[in-house]
């Protein structure tokens, strides 16, 4: 597909002086909450959002109880406070537990649950028995492959062609894929390599629209490898002329990892068109939207789509080139957001809440978890922060 970057709007190409001191403060605030909220989760999963500030206790169980521990072990990064190794090793021997028992695992997410907890601990301390966890994580995650067409499902059992997903990826696998080329980097396992390059492609040639916006679901027919874009199945508004915010920064994330990996200047590319539809379509506050449709103020934030943009924009601009005209500005854009969420949106001193950020949305068009902290949201706020204080590691 030929994608093509819109152009950036004026703003996003002027220089920026960020606020570099509020964003150690922030750092160092997130780092406190991670530590009082480790009483209540120390060896415990959080719900996926907080409904009044608090997280509950949940089983380990679902797709986003990995975000917890890339929390923790992004505290210990930070800090190399012992407490928080200590608390990601009890998270590590949680996610062993239930890669063992193969706890609800028939899903795409498995990479979201893994590189935050196995792959991270292996990242920070060299742990050989989290590196094998991560390996069998990602080797879990490979039975949702489908050579025809080349995607990775997101779930429902994979012998039966009359199962509700046959053939349905979308564009959250772009942050659960890295987790294969990894697994590939460790073994030398081509296969798992494969799988993630030919799920990459797939998803640009299909789910990227001309103009960069993403659209969240992709139907792939396994028998004879056609695939087709569906963009009335969305958790944004849905439709050709709209772009689920939190969708939109999956994509933002997910192509420069896909690249660092492959070098494939496909994904560079995409990555371009993504982001700058992106930055073109937020509101004054430069925090997203929950569908990227709306660019009016009084429209609720995700600021869970904010977070996770500005880790893809900080990566991408690492990764270009030095005479590239984006580097700079994809940097100055994600520290003018960043500068934002540290303003407008992280929780204070006193509040009484468990979360890092206010304004996160999981499901809008359900009701469910809207205008409150997400744990994703918080998760990639921490990472955000902690790679413009240096010394980062990624865990994807």
């Amino acid at each position: 597909m030929n994608i093509i970057p819109q152009d950036l709007k004026e703003k996003w190409m002027q220089p920026y002086i960020w606020d570099k001191a509020l964003a150690e403060e922030s750092l160092q605030y997130c780092a406190r909450k991670i530590k009082e909220d480790m009483a209540v989760l120390a060896y415990a999963c959080p719900s996926e959002t907080a409904p009044d500030g608090h997280y509950q206790v949940i089983d380990n169980v679902a797709w986003t109880t990995g975000f917890w521990p890339g929390m923790i072990w992004s505290a210990y990064g930070a800090t190399k406070d012992s407490i928080f190794l200590y608390g990601g090793k009890l998270q590590t021997a949680l996610f062993q537990k239930r890669l063992e028992d193969d706890y609800v695992l028939q899903h795409h997410d498995i990479g979201f649950l893994y590189s935050l907890s196995a792959v991270a601990d292996y990242t920070l301390t060299g742990s050989e028995e989290a590196r094998q966890i991560g390996i069998r994580a990602a080797y879990r995650l490979m039975k949702l492959y489908r050579e025809v067409p080349g995607i990775i499902q997101r779930g429902g059992n994979m012998e039966d062609l009359t199962d509700k997903f046959t053939g349905v990826f979308i564009v959250d696998c772009m942050l659960n894929v890295p987790l294969l080329f990894w697994a590939a980097e460790q073994t030398g396992d081509k296969k798992l390599y494969d799988a993630a390059y030919n799920h990459m492609k797939n998803s640009v040639n299909t789910i990227i629209q001309p103009n960069g916006a993403i659209i969240q679901h992709g139907i792939a027919d396994v028998l004879n490898g056609t695939i087709v874009a569906d963009s009335s199945q969305s958790q944004g508004k849905g439709g050709d002329d709209a772009a689920w915010g939190r969708g939109q920064a999956w994509a933002v994330y997910g192509l420069p990892l896909a690249y660092s990996y492959t070098k494939d200047p496909i994904f560079l590319d995409a990555a371009k068109a993504v982001n700058n539809y992106f930055l073109n379509h937020l509101p004054s506050d430069d925090v997203a939207n929950w569908d990227l449709y709306y660019t009016e103020d009084e429209v609720q934030r995700d600021t869970s789509a904010a977070s996770i943009a500005v880790c893809g924009l900080l990566e991408i601009a690492d990764l270009l080139p030095t005479d590239d005209e984006y580097k700079t500005v994809y940097r100055n854009a994600a520290l003018r957001i960043l500068d934002s969420l540290n303003k407008n949106y992280r929780t204070q001193e006193g509040q009484d809440t468990m979360g890092l950020l206010d304004a996160g949305v999981y499901q809008m068009n359900s009701g469910k978890g809207v205008d409150q902290p997400t744990i994703w949201g918080d998760y990639y706020y921490i990472e955000a922060l902690h790679r413009i204080h240096g010394g980062f590691r990624r865990f994807w």
